[in-house]
């Protein structure tokens, strides 16, 4: 069922988006009102003037073109700040949030191979979907329980490493993110650093029909790194576009 979905959606044209957006948002939130509920609370803490609509069409759009992306059709992609990870030699863990289309970020780090990590879906059929989807050849999907272990393998090996800092399920710590109390995911890729990874903080966001990648930020292995700053740094790349990140996240 899902493989014939993705093949629909990922064929969708794009003329159609709008229509099929506007027909499914209230069948969707006749199961999901409470998580409706749950945004519009967090985007009044945030003192930020877009709607629950606003996240979720964004978030329909983008992972459209994620999925498009995912089937090898044409998306519009630009990089900024390549340049930053030019000269690394050593293992990188890759760091981002759930913001724009961000099924494309690891598809487009290089040749290197790379553990994907990711958490576990309850829905068996769902979760054997998007293993499958999402890995290539040098791209390995692995899941959060099995940290120890692949820290040590993929030092061993030179492998990379890629985190989505907003999805912690094991030894998430909590930062305020615009008010509220959002756990990140910092404990595999400090104590990478440690073990001399490089640490490379990157994003995606949707402008002007197009999908930016831009890298942020690198440090260095054995660096001094202030957890709070990158806190701060995820915050700002929320707030410059609100309605692309995943709101429903929670973070109790």
């Amino acid at each position: 069922m899902f493989y014939v979905l993705s093949f629909l959606l990922s064929s969708l044209p794009r003329k159609l988006e709008k229509i099929i957006f506007e027909f499914f948002y209230p069948i969707y939130l006749l199961k999901f009102r409470k998580e409706k509920e749950y945004i519009t609370s967090r985007l009044q803490k945030a003192n930020l003037q877009i709607s629950p609509k606003d996240i979720y069409r964004n978030l329909f759009a983008n992972g459209l073109d994620s999925l498009r992306f995912l089937k090898n059709k044409k998306v519009a992609i630009k990089f900024e700040n390549l340049n930053l990870t030019e000269n690394e030699k050593n293992p990188i863990v890759f760091i981002s949030i759930h913001s724009g289309a961000f099924e494309i970020l690891h598809r487009v780090i290089g040749t290197q191979p790379t553990n994907l990590i990711v958490s576990e879906f309850r829905n068996k059929k769902l979760d054997k979907f998007l293993t499958n989807t999402r890995q290539t050849q040098n791209l390995k999907i692995v899941k959060d329980y099995e940290l120890s272990k692949i820290l040590k393998n993929a030092i061993r090996n030179k492998e990379n490493l890629a985190v989505m800092a907003d999805q912690s399920k094991h030894g998430g710590e909590n930062f305020d993110i615009l008010g509220d109390s959002i756990p990140l995911f910092f404990k595999l890729p400090l104590m990478a650093n440690r073990l001399g990874a490089s640490l490379v903080f990157f994003r995606t966001f949707k402008k002007n029909a197009e999908h930016v990648i831009r890298f942020e930020r690198v440090y260095k292995p054995k660096s001094e790194i202030d957890k709070n700053e990158i806190a701060k740094m995820i915050e700002s790349w929320v707030l410059e576009h609100p309605e692309q990140w995943a709101w429903n996240y929670r973070g109790d």
